[in-house]
């Protein structure tokens, strides 16, 4: 008798390694893929949140520029106060036009001492920072014209974040008797 030996299945025993490789390589995509997927949405939500910061930092600076400008109004202002003929020193009574003037402004302080007459304004943004502004201004005898230099244009935050320090025990130890 003859001895046939038939196969059953066309299924070699070297199918098992090949398919173990597809197993590996698709799950190495599948992953890289979620990890792709969730750094590329907290970069949007970076981006969105950087947008929201940058916006309004331009409205604050925008709303200092304005206060500046008001400023200068007042100024200019104070400076066609002034009498000619009058016999007292023109810094003092121009500094005293400008105070008047500048009292009238809600949002701007301003300190004359020793000679210094110096303004200080904020301009508060909603995002929690503002723009702190110092300016001190001069005015010039010989051709009857104000100016000013600005001694500070800072950012700052309006409140620090407050972070509270706990500590967690996480191991207790063991006791040695």
């Amino acid at each position: 008798m003859e001895t046939q030996n038939k196969r059953l299945s066309n299924v070699s025993v070297g199918m098992g390694g090949t398919l173990i490789i597809t197993i590996f390589v698709v799950l190495s995509l599948t992953i890289f893929a979620t990890l792709s997927f969730t750094t590329a949405h907290s970069d949007l939500k970076l981006a969105v949140k950087t947008e929201k910061i940058s916006s309004d930092y331009y409205k604050t600076s925008s709303k200092a520029e304005r206060i500046l400008s008001d400023v200068y109004s007042a100024m200019m202002e104070a400076k066609e106060n002034i009498s000619e003929d009058s016999a007292a020193d023109e810094d003092t009574l121009y500094y005293a036009a400008l105070s008047k003037k500048l009292s009238e402004f809600e949002d701007v302080d301003y300190v004359y001492e020793e000679g210094k007459f110096t303004v200080y304004y904020e301009s508060s943004g909603e995002m929690n920072q503002k723009i702190s502004v110092g300016l001190e201004v001069f005015y010039d005898e010989k051709n009857n014209d104000p100016y000013y230099k600005i001694t500070s244009w800072n950012l700052a935050n309006i409140e620090l974040p407050v972070y509270e320090e706990e500590n967690y025990d996480l191991w207790e130890g063991i006791e040695i008797k």
